[in-house]
């Protein structure tokens, strides 16, 4: 009898080299290099990918320099071939390198002259080094990521005109060398300044593309001033309580507004919220000045108060209101009528409670309970999500009928539990950390059973 053979096909490396290239997307940079040895074929899709992305956090000089060497004729043959970069980062120690630097220069010159569209460039444990002025005028730029640098005056105008996305982190810059970068972004949308120094004062104008802007710890920073009609949101994130001026009142199109640790006043607050008609979401977390807060707004969707300590008073009209959290002391709360999707309510009261702390706080659930499908309430050891009162054969059980907010029985829809285990000693005298386990119930008439059940295990 004769045999018939059967010819093995390789049906994924018959792909097109866009759908190789996809493929290759979802794996880490080093195993996409790692391809290459298994043919010719995928050398070939290898030496044409178009992500480039070297180093990490953890490399030491020695290992740098090895990175760079093999780099260099890869890159330089890109360069030759006319095969052009997506996107090249370059992760790398280079403290006390001079020879690592001018070969991550060259590296970065190669990979600009393959018209990179996204440039990565973070230089960990090293003292923050001038960057070389070459990539203030890579037209070809949609993103720019610099950490670790320090970014000076440039030379020449900047000319990164197709710059879409400008992040700046551990950079040291003054005012000037940073509007210059910015002025030179025509077409930039998006702005993340985070755990900079030397920036004092930010003035961003006529930017008619920037839509989101972040920024992060700039401790330095007093003043920012943003005069673009069309930016969307805007994230301030401080770690201390140091004062900072912001004007967004030519903010007419922003929808989302966070503050963290900002010493914002009432006055501000009241002022600059009615000059933003379309704002959607608010959030103000450790704004230690606040007192009373009196927002009006038509469109607001989300609002959201955490630990802001010298807080009293709260008034809000809007009518759009759909989440509302809050975590703080128990204060005087006052609204026009609502219907609100959900409410969360954490209470942390620095005073001693007594029965006049417990007769507002029982007011309090009274009124969200009215206006809130679902009421979250939050304390240290496990949530408790509350739901409107539910009706038996046509009417509402006895039990609701009197109190001012329903029964817990026939009203919790929820309830989740955080059990931590403290720091012990084994038996072997070893260090145990904390143990989290969470639990979480349905609703129903058996719930507060199960409560106890769990009382007994834990």
């Amino acid at each position: 009898m004769m045999r018939i053979g059967v010819l093995e096909v390789d049906g994924i490396s018959t792909l097109p080299e866009p759908i190789l290239h996809h493929i290759l997307s979802f794996l880490p940079f080093k195993e996409v290099a790692q391809t290459c040895l298994l043919s010719k074929r995928w050398k070939q899709v290898w030496q044409t990918f178009p992500d480039v992305e070297v180093g990490g956090m953890f490399t030491n000089p020695r290992k740098s320099k090895e990175i760079l060497t093999s780099l260099e004729p890869a890159l330089l043959n890109r360069q030759r071939k006319m095969i052009s970069i997506k996107k090249f980062s370059l992760e790398l120690d280079l403290i006390n390198s001079p020879e690592n630097a001018s070969l991550a220069g060259r590296c970065l010159g190669l990979a600009i002259e393959s018209e990179v569209k996204e440039l990565v460039l973070v230089h960990w444990r090293s003292e923050r080094r001038n960057l070389p002025e070459i990539i203030f005028y890579v037209e070809s730029l949609h993103v720019l990521e610099l950490s670790y640098c320090k970014l000076q005056q440039p030379s020449e105008n900047v000319k990164l005109f197709s710059l879409r996305k400008l992040a700046l982190r551990e950079v040291c810059a003054d005012d000037q060398a940073i509007a210059s970068l910015i002025s030179g972004c025509p077409l930039i949308e998006y702005l993340e300044i985070r755990n900079c120094e030397g920036l004092e004062s930010l003035d961003l104008v006529n930017l008619s593309n920037l839509k989101e802007i972040i920024l992060v710890n700039t401790s330095d920073i007093k003043r920012v001033e943003i005069k673009t009609s069309n930016v969307n949101a805007l994230a301030i994130h401080q770690t201390y309580l140091f004062p900072i001026e912001v004007n967004v009142s030519s903010c007419g199109n922003l929808k989302c507004l966070k503050f963290d640790f900002l010493p914002i006043e009432d006055e501000w607050l009241c002022n600059g919220i009615s000059k933003l008609p379309l704002l959607e979401y608010l959030s103000m977390t450790k704004c230690h000045k606040l007192t009373s807060v009196r927002i009006s707004s038509p469109c607001l969707k989300t609002l959201i108060l955490e630990c802001c300590d010298k807080l009293i008073q709260v008034e809000i009209e809007t009518p759009n209101l759909s989440i509302f959290k809050y975590h703080g002391d128990l204060i005087s709360f006052s609204s026009n009528a609502l219907s609100l999707s959900e409410t969360s309510l954490c209470f942390s009261s620095h005073l001693m409670v007594n029965i006049e702390w417990v007769v507002e706080y029982f007011e309090i659930l009274a009124m969200f309970q009215k206006f809130s499908k679902v009421l979250n309430l939050q304390c240290r050891e496990g949530e408790i999500s509350y739901k409107k009162q539910l009706i038996y054969d046509g009417e509402i059980p006895r039990c609701c009928q009197s109190l001012p907010v329903s029964c817990w029985q026939h009203c919790i829809n929820e309830v989740k539990v955080e059990h931590t285990k403290s720091l012990s000693i084994t038996e072997d005298g070893e260090l145990q950390h904390d143990v989290r386990s969470y639990y979480c119930f349905e609703g129903g008439e058996d719930i507060f059973e199960k409560i106890d059940d769990l009382s007994e295990v834990v």
